[in-house]
C-alpha cells in the first residue's frame, strides 16, 4: 500500500493517509486535499467524536471558516484515514 502521508493523533497514535484514499478526496473534495491541512487535522484537532462504525473516530478542525472532518479507523497498526471532507457546520 502506497502512503501519501503519515501522522499521529494527540494520543500518540500512528496514522497513514492511503494513495487511493488521498486519490478519492483529491477528485471528490479538492477544497480539503491540502496533506498540511490533513495532518493538522489528525495531529491538533479542535474536536474528536466516535463514528457511527465501530473502531473509527472522527477528527474536525476548522481553518478559514471550513470545518474538516477526517475519519480514522483504528483497527489496524497504523491506523487509516478512510476519507476527508469538508463539513459545512461544526459537529454537533
Amino acid at each position: 500500500m502506497e502512503i501519501v502521508l503519515r501522522t499521529r493523533t494527540p494520543d500518540g497514535v500512528d496514522v497513514v493517509l492511503p494513495a487511493l484514499v488521498y486519490a478519492k478526496v483529491l477528485e471528490e473534495h479538492p477544497v480539503v486535499a491540502d496533506l498540511e491541512l490533513i495532518d493538522r487535522t489528525i495531529r491538533e484537532p479542535h474536536e474528536q467524536q466516535p463514528d457511527i462504525r465501530p473502531s473509527r473516530e472522527r477528527f474536525f478542525r476548522q481553518e478559514d471558516g471550513l470545518w474538516v472532518l477526517a475519519v480514522v479507523e483504528f483497527g489496524e497498526v497504523p491506523a487509516i484515514i478512510v476519507t476527508v471532507f469538508s463539513a459545512h457546520r461544526p459537529p454537533s
